[in-house]
């Protein structure tokens, strides 16, 4: 539509522009200066007619009439759209682009494309300096969205955050197609295609984004992306919205065909506003339950666990706020699968933070639940689950030994290989497969385990080999825990969620050997029997010491997340403690000794490497200590609260004044 006003190019450079199936009225503007390239000299156009066509077709749209008068690059040129425009709009205000000089290109879906590509200036050639900004408008139908991909992207970086040099400044929320210096935008592009987001969407039908270059000449090309408008229509969330003025949506069962559907994210799929609250509420039958897919989370990224992410997602077992929670999402997840244990189900979703992600797109259904008598394999969005896990671990035919265990049915009982404790048989393949419901997780202990070892003995359960498998799901795929052979008894084994799959191959069957039993249990506790979990505020005379005698923990100092580290954190707070550095590895934490009443240890595994975990002692040991602690007078008389509040006054002095 309209270059950089730099090349003298402007959407008025003709002696006529018309602008089609619009209102019957006319307009002209004469004797208009527009600079040129050459040494500050102006061009003169004697005469430019902005006509517009008579037609039976309503009243033209706002973005419609924008994109034909185009990008004005000079004031008077400014000056004159913005009266244009007013006679279009009366009840509009319209203010100055980000320069009253910036060039601009425009692409629309006016006759009916849906998608294209753009580039920086004389791109795949290196861009000249001193651009002081193109404008990239970007303006799709009433219900429509942009969704733009750079695809090559090469901008000198000249600092982290991108806010000098050359960059790429984007707006994606955008109520109309114009900004200005006021005009809040959602994040800076600059260096090379690996530094960024490749991929953006608007929340509404505009989009922009700015180019500028610096004074600095480099030997960089530019961008290359491409830009599509995308229906709203993909992105709505299936539920009865509470309020317009809320993100609060509800989700009755039977009611406007809500068995099943689709819920999103403030804005989904562009990024999500800050500061919001927002719930998700579900209602199901007497005999139904709540089955809940998240395919894909992405909230703010960083190296918290989600008990201080300020973005996350929480899911409780029933219809508020105050019951249990089953579920906690934070940083990035795919195909995350939450079951209620009743017909109710609240997810509240909380932004906090400074630079907001894209956020979450989910499924629900309203199944009808075993325990009440249903069947258990109602027809889900999903494959089915049993072919699912055929696809995903082992190839061949159903296995003759294949068992579901569910909560609903036992909470613990055992399980052993056929024929136990007589030999198992040659060539056999069992699949054992347990599926708890909310909180639960699938605890498993061994209490015999005795298989068949080959003469020339194994290398790490490799090869043909009689062994066990244990699988959990971790991003919506199977993966494998461990395996296991040989006649030493595994360790406990515990599921990240409320699934596991224990799979069992022979190959051989010796008369010595005999299988294995074990028990299993759906637990709450994460099979923690010491202590209550999430412990209101103890005794406020006492200090906590913590002992280790094992730790375990997979991962490399300083146990970040960039370093694929599980940890364990240790904090005097409900919140993260910067004075005590995280712990990972296999060599154990010195003696660990809080500073006041509360301590809190938290344990964060990820989805790659695993270890065996820690066991530790924990002691409450009395608050005052005569040997190392001043005696304060008339200290006898207080409450143990004040002389709590006095010792920590006195100590905090005494480490300002070491530091």
């Amino acid at each position: 539509m309209c270059g950089s006003c730099r090349d003298g190019i402007g959407s008025f450079n003709t002696q006529k522009h018309e602008i089609p199936s619009m209102l019957n009225s006319k307009l002209t503007i004469q004797s208009l200066d527009i600079p040129s390239q050459d040494d500050g000299d102006t061009k003169k156009a004697d005469h430019i007619t902005i006509s517009v066509v008579p037609h039976q077709s309503a009243k033209p749209t706002f973005s419609q009439i924008y994109s034909r008068i185009g990008c004005l690059c000079s004031k008077k040129l400014y000056k004159k759209r913005t009266e244009v425009l007013s006679l279009f709009f009366p009840r509009h205000t319209f203010v100055p682009a980000l320069f009253e000089d910036c060039g601009c290109i425009v692409f629309d879906s006016t006759y009916g494309k849906e998608y294209g590509i753009f580039t920086s200036p004389n791109w795949p050639v290196p861009y000249e300096d001193n651009i002081r900004c193109i404008l990239y408008t970007f303006i799709s139908g009433e219900n429509y969205i942009i969704n733009i991909i750079f695809e090559e992207f090469d901008l000198g970086k000249t600092n982290l955050e991108c806010k000098f040099g050359d960059y790429v400044k984007l707006y994606l929320h955008l109520k109309e197609p114009l900004i200005n210096q006021n005009t809040t935008h959602n994040t800076f592009l600059c260096g090379k295609l690996s530094d960024i987001q490749q991929t953006h969407y608007s929340s509404g039908n505009a989009l922009v984004f700015e180019f500028h270059t610096d004074w600095r000449q480099g030997n960089n090309t530019g961008f290359r992306g491409t830009f599509r408008f995308i229906s709203k229509s993909l992105f709505q969330t299936s539920g009865e919205l509470i309020s317009e003025n809320t993100c609060d949506y509800r989700f009755v069962s039977g009611r406007s065909n809500q068995s099943r559907g689709r819920f999103f994210s403030p804005q989904y799929p562009s990024t999500y506003p800050k500061n919001v609250d927002c719930t998700y509420r579900f209602m199901g039958k007497e005999n139904e339950s709540v089955k809940i897919i998240f395919e894909q989370v992405r909230l703010q990224t960083n190296d918290l666990s989600c008990l201080n992410n300020p973005d996350k997602i929480e899911i409780h077992d029933g219809n508020s706020v105050k019951d249990p929670v089953i579920g906690e999402l934070c940083n990035s997840n795919t195909f995350k699968e939450i079951v209620s244990t009743g017909p109710d189900l609240y997810i509240l979703f909380q932004s906090r933070s400074h630079f907001p992600s894209q956020g979450f797109k989910a499924t629900f259904l309203f199944q009808e639940d075993s325990k009440f008598g249903g069947d258990m394999e109602t027809p889900s969005m999903e494959p089915d689950r049993r072919k699912l896990f055929q696809d995903t671990t082992t190839s061949g035919p159903t296995p003759p030994c294949w068992k579901f265990f569910d909560s609903d049915t036992s909470k613990n009982d055992t399980f052993a290989s056929p024929r136990y404790p007589e030999p198992y048989p040659t060539d056999v393949h069992c699949v054992y497969h347990f599926t708890g419901r909310g909180r639960e997780r699938v605890q498993i202990l061994f209490t015999d385990f005795d298989l068949n070892v080959p003469s020339e003995g194994v290398k790490e359960c490799q090869g043909p080999v009689d062994m066990m498998m244990v699988f959990i799901t971790i991003n919506g795929q199977k993966e494998r825990l461990n395996n296991f052979c040989g006649n030493n008894l595994p360790p406990q084994l515990m599921s990240n969620g409320p699934s596991m799959t224990v799979e069992f191959k022979s190959y051989q069957s010796p008369s010595s050997v005999k299988g294995f039993r074990a028990i299993y249990r759906f637990v709450t506790n994460f099979g923690i029997t010491a202590g209550v979990q999430d412990p209101q505020q103890g005794s406020i005379c006492f200090l906590v010491t913590l002992t280790f005698a094992y730790f375990d923990v997979e991962g490399v100092s300083p146990c970040t997340t960039d370093l694929a580290s599980d940890f364990v954190e240790f904090s005097n707070f409900r919140t993260v403690d910067r004075k005590i550095p995280r712990h990972c590895g296999g060599k154990k934490p010195k003696i660990i000794e809080s500073d006041g009443d509360f301590f809190r240890v938290a344990f964060k595994s990820n989805g790659k490497f695993d270890g065996t975990g820690f066991e530790a002692f924990y002691q409450f040991r009395n608050f005052v200590d005569p040997l190392t602690v001043k005696r304060i007078s008339g200290a006898e008389n207080l409450p143990c609260s004040n002389l709590h509040t006095h010792l920590l006054l006195f100590l905090t002095s005494l480490w300002l004044m070491v530091l």
